[in-house]
C-alpha cells in the first residue's frame, strides 16, 4: 500500500445473516486482514416483527439461530487470522448500527446492498440513507456481484471520485486520493451542456486533485455534461473501478 494511505483500525460490518459467506462480510474480512484491523460483526433484530403473542416463539428461535450463526462467523474469521467479535442487538436497525459503530469507534462501516431478508433488501433504502446521513465514519456499500473485487479490498487500484465542488465531495476526494494505488479518475457531471463551463470545471478538478510528490498515482480529470449517476457509472465501467467514492450531505 502507499505511504500515507488511509488506515483502518476497526471495521464494523452490518449483516442480516442472509449468508455468513455474503460478499459484504467477505469484503470486510479482507479489509480487516489487510489492515490488521479488528472486525466487529453487527446483527440487529427488529422486535416490531414479533410484537404479537404468536410471534414470541419465532423471536426466540430467531435469537438462537442468530447467535449460532454469529459464532460460526467468528470462528471462520479467526481462522483467517483476524481479530473479531460480534454484537447482536434488538431495536431500530439504523439506530443500533450507528450505536455499535460509535461504541467501537469504527473507522469504516461496511454494508451489503442486498439481502435475503426484508431488512437486508432495505440496505440501500431508508436504513442506508439514514446511515449515510448520520454515521461519523466512512460507509462502504458492497453489491452482491463484487466478489471479483475482493482481492483488492482495502488496496483499491482504480478509484473513481465524483465531485460537485461541495465541501463534502471535496472531503471525499481527499480520501479517494489516499485510497487509489494505480489510477484516480475524478469526475464532475453537470447539466449545463456548455463546453466552456466544462473546461473551467476541469481546471478546478486539476487544482483539487493534482499529481504531485505526495500523490503519485496518475489522475484523470473528467468534466462532462450529463446526468451525474449515469456519468459516474459510465466512467466507473471505463476505468474498471474497484471503488467509487462519493460525498454525502447530512440532509439527504
Amino acid at each position: 500500500m502507499q505511504t500515507g494511505s488511509l488506515k483502518f483500525k476497526t471495521v464494523v460490518v452490518a449483516t442480516d445473516l442472509g449468508s455468513h459467506a455474503s460478499c459484504a462480510l467477505a469484503y470486510a474480512q479482507a479489509i480487516a486482514r489487510l489492515h490488521r484491523a479488528e472486525l466487529v460483526v453487527v446483527h440487529v433484530i427488529d422486535p416490531v416483527s414479533y410484537v404479537f403473542p404468536k410471534g414470541a416463539p419465532s423471536f426466540e428461535e430467531a435469537d438462537r439461530a442468530a447467535r449460532d450463526e454469529l459464532q460460526k462467523i467468528e470462528q471462520e474469521t479467526r481462522l483467517r487470522g483476524i481479530q473479531v467479535h460480534s454484537v447482536m442487538e434488538s431495536g431500530v436497525i439504523c439506530e443500533r448500527i450507528l450505536q455499535a459503530a460509535k461504541d467501537h469507534d469504527a473507522d469504516l462501516l461496511v454494508l451489503g446492498t442486498r439481502g435475503r431478508t426484508q431488512a437486508g433488501r432495505a440496505a440501500l433504502g431508508t436504513i442506508a440513507r439514514q446511515l449515510l446521513a448520520r454515521a461519523h465514519c466512512p460507509i462502504l456499500t458492497v453489491p452482491p456481484d463484487a466478489e471479483a473485487s475482493i482481492p483488492w479490498a482495502g488496496q483499491w487500484r482504480h478509484v473513481v471520485a465524483a465531485v460537485d465542488f461541495s465541501p463534502v465531495s471535496i472531503s471525499a476526494l481527499l480520501c479517494a486520493h489516499q485510497m487509489a494505488t494505480k489510477q484516480l479518475t475524478v469526475v464532475h457531471a453537470s447539466l449545463c451542456n456548455n463546453e466552456k463551463v466544462c473546461s473551467s470545471c476541469r481546471e478546478r478538478l486539476r487544482f483539487l486533485a493534482p499529481l504531485n510528490e505526495s500523490h503519485t498515482v496518475p489522475v484523470e480529470h473528467i468534466s462532462t455534461p450529463g446526468d451525474a449517476a449515469k456519468v459516474i457509472a459510465e466512467y466507473a465501467r471505463k476505468s474498471h473501478a474497484d471503488l467509487v467514492v462519493l460525498g454525502v450531505c447530512p440532509n439527504i
